[in-house]
Formats: C-alpha cells, sequence, structure tokens
C-alpha cells in the first residue's frame, strides 16, 4: 500500500470513473494501492453539492416535499454512476477530478504562502541571532546550537531572510568562496623530482589505504598571502576530524616546512606523532619535496610517516582541506596581506575555525571529533583550544583581538 504519497490528477481521474461505473470504494482503493479511508475522505473533501431544483407551481400545493436522496446516506456517498442525476429534482452530490485536483493545488499555493512566525518568534530570533552572524558563524553553526527557535528547515529560513523580516540580511553570510581554475603549467619535471614521485603518487595513495584503511590521513597544502610577499600559512588537515592545524612561514621553501615539522617532532612524544602522522596526502609544491625530513623523525631516524602527491592540477583529491581553506578566507579574504600576521594570530584562527560546528560531524565541532584521535593535553601542547559556540567568530573582527 502506498504511504504518505498525495494523490495525482491521474488517481483522481481514475477514482471519478469508478464511482461512475458504480465501483465500490473497496475496489477502487485496491485499484490505486491506497487505503479505504483515504479514498473515502478524498470524495468526502472534494465532492461538488448541488441545490435541488425547483417544482413547478401547483395550485393548493402546500406541503412539504421530502428532497433528501436516499443514496445520499450510504457508500460512496455521492451521485456519481446514478444515470438519471441530470433530471433528479433532489439534492445532489457529485465528485468530479479536475475540481478535486484544482481544490488541492490552491490549498498547496497557499499554504506556502506568508510568514508563519508570530512577532514574538520574530523578535527571539532576531536578537539571538543577529549577534553570532555578525560573527561570522554559518547557518549549520547556527542550526546546531539553536534549534529551539530554528525549528523550520534551512529553505524556509532563506526564503525568511530574503523575505527581509530579520534585522541581518543575505550578505552578512559568510561568503561562498568560489575557486578560479587554476592554470596549468606545461613546465617539466626536473629528474630529481620524477625519482621523487616513484612510488609516492596518488595512484599509489590509493593501493596503500586500500590495504590499510584504518590509518590517519593528513591533507597537507599552503594558503599564500599577496603575490610580492613571501608569507604563508602551512596547513595540516585530518579527514576523519576535520581538524586543521595552522601554522605561519616565513617563506615557501622546503626549510620552513622542514622546520614546522621539527617542532611538531620536539613538542609531543614519538608515540603521539606516530600515530598522528601515518600518512600525509599533499599536492606538488616544491616545498613539499623534501620527503626524507617529513617521513623520518630526525631524533630516531626511523620513517614513520607515508608521503604521498596527489596529480598535477587535481586540488580536488585532497578537497576537504581546499574547503577548509574557505574559513581562513573568511576572515582573511583573498587579496590579503600576510605579514602583520603572527603565529599567535593563526593559534586563533585555527582554535575558532576547529570550534565551528559541521553537518557531517553529527553537529560536532572537529575539536571534539579529534579528542577520538588523541588525548586533550596534546591539543593543548600544540596551542589548540576549545571555543564556545556562541563565541566563534569567523570574520575580519577576528583580527583585532
Amino acid at each position: 500500500m502506498t504511504k504518505y504519497c498525495h494523490l495525482s490528477y491521474e488517481d483522481r481521474k481514475n477514482i471519478e470513473d469508478g464511482l461512475n461505473d458504480n465501483k465500490s470504494i473497496n475496489q477502487i482503493a485496491k485499484e490505486l494501492n491506497r487505503s479505504h479511508s483515504s479514498i473515502l475522505r478524498e470524495i468526502d473533501r472534494n465532492k461538488v453539492y448541488f441545490e435541488p431544483k425547483q417544482y413547478g407551481t401547483y395550485k393548493n400545493n402546500n406541503y412539504d416535499r421530502d428532497l433528501s436522496c436516499q443514496r445520499l446516506s450510504k457508500s460512496p456517498y455521492v451521485c456519481n454512476g446514478y444515470k438519471s442525476r441530470s433530471g433528479c429534482r433532489k439534492e445532489r452530490y457529485t465528485y468530479y477530478a479536475r475540481k478535486a485536483d484544482d481544490s488541492y493545488n490552491e490549498v498547496k499555493r497557499n499554504s506556502r504562502k506568508g510568514i508563519n512566525l508570530t512577532e514574538e518568534e520574530v523578535y527571539i530570533i532576531n536578537s539571538t541571532l543577529t549577534p553570532l552572524i555578525k560573527k561570522g558563524q554559518t547557518i549549520n553553526h547556527l542550526y546546531i546550537n539553536h534549534p529551539d527557535i530554528l525549528d523550520f528547515s534551512k529553505p524556509t529560513f532563506y526564503n525568511y531572510i530574503n523575505s527581509g523580516i530579520f534585522d541581518f540580511k543575505p550578505l552578512d553570510f559568510p561568503r561562498i568562496v568560489k575557486y578560479k581554475k587554476r592554470k596549468n603549467s606545461n613546465k617539466r619535471r626536473t629528474r630529481k623530482e620524477r625519482e621523487i614521485l616513484i612510488n609516492r603518487k596518488y595512484e599509489d595513495f590509493i593501493n596503500f589505504i586500500s590495504i590499510n584503511p584504518d590509518l590517519n590521513i593528513v591533507e597537507m597544502d599552503t594558503v599564500c598571502g599577496l603575490q610580492d610577499e613571501a608569507d604563508c600559512f602551512l596547513t595540516l588537515f585530518w579527514r576523519k576530524s576535520k581538524f586543521m592545524l595552522i601554522f605561519k612561514l616565513e617563506s615557501q621553501t622546503t626549510d620552513e616546512v622542514t622546520r614546522i615539522f621539527n617542532i611538531l617532532q620536539t613538542s609531543i612524544s614519538y608515540d603521539e606523532y606516530k600515530k598522528l602522522f601515518q600518512v600525509i596526502l599533499t599536492d606538488n609544491g616544491h616545498e613539499f619535496f623534501d620527503v626524507d625530513n617529513i617521513e623520518c623523525v630526525q631524533t630516531t631516524g626511523e620513517y614513520v610517516t607515508h608521503l604521498f602527491f596527489c596529480d598535477p592540477h587535481m586540488s580536488c583529491q585532497k578537497g576537504g582541506i581546499e574547503k577548509n581553506h574557505e574559513f581562513i578566507r573568511y576572515i582573511l579574504p583573498k587579496g590579503s596581506s600576510f605579514r602583520n600576521i603572527t603565529q599567535e594570530k593563526c593559534d586563533l584562527f585555527m582554535n575558532n575555525i576547529n570550534s565551528l560546528c559541521r553537518d557531517s560531524l553529527n553537529g560536532k565541532s572537529p575539536y571534539e571529533a579529534m579528542l577520538f584521535i588523541c588525548d586533550e593535553a596534546i591539543l593543548r601542547i600544540l596551542n589548540c583550544y576549545y571555543i564556545k559556540p556562541d563565541e566563534v567568530i569567523l570574520n575580519d573582527s577576528l583580527l583585532k583581538y
């Protein structure tokens, strides 16, 4: 039996035809794979009433005639199927598929009009969300942390915003980053680069992960500021938890990347480092080509990390970190200078981004999800801490802190 599916015009036409053929409600319901009560409600809701026709005036005709019809006292409670109904002078009810479908569509249109909120509810949403939206919080984050006042769908919320009933406007929300298509480079690899990529290509990564599916995968990339500045960020993104570390680099070089990995290796224990950095996937940036210093723990000389490279011009192969860079651009839009950004500022950006709740993590933040991978004490060593949901800031006002 079909459940929770509205009747179509074809269904209604079949009901009308069935009634005209004097079929029972049960027969019609069985043919349409519907319940008996659904067909009965449809007929009762949409039957059309016809007043009794006036009899001629007869001399001394003062008695009352019974204008009720006995056919209407039993199922299907309409006059469809009665061959003489056009000449009947009693009250009549008839079911018409076209009129029933028009009535249904009219009700559906009217149900979608207007704002289904009281003035008090609009005031509560305004006063609660406006300060948070000014901090750059996303709609997903608001829905996760304020389900008591956002008890309608996200498309409805977007419609309400566009209608102008709130103090905040569409432009007050973080912009959607559009990535430019990267230009293809015809630059040929050097012999050394080709040797480095042996057994480290993306297809090798796929084969390795298929054999070792439970390993922690870290995506690595850099984010650049102005073209004439050397300053940039190194980002490390854990796929499972969507947790990201951000480090300030003085230049986009192998020496700077090696410096960061040396800091990580000396800051946390050997076992924790080996657990966190099992697999790293990055692009073909020249700053990542010192593979020995990335894969090897300098104090022991042991190779604990497997480093792989994406195919050229295929940033989508590490789409998680590319998407997460969007949050950095909320704070530092494209074209911003990174020269005066300190590591302390990077930590501040990082902690606000990691405290943003995500639908993909069942409403949890990356910080909370990362606690399933390592102890909170390790995160503290890496200058990571949790920020309460309503205190998260994701716009350029964070630079003032």
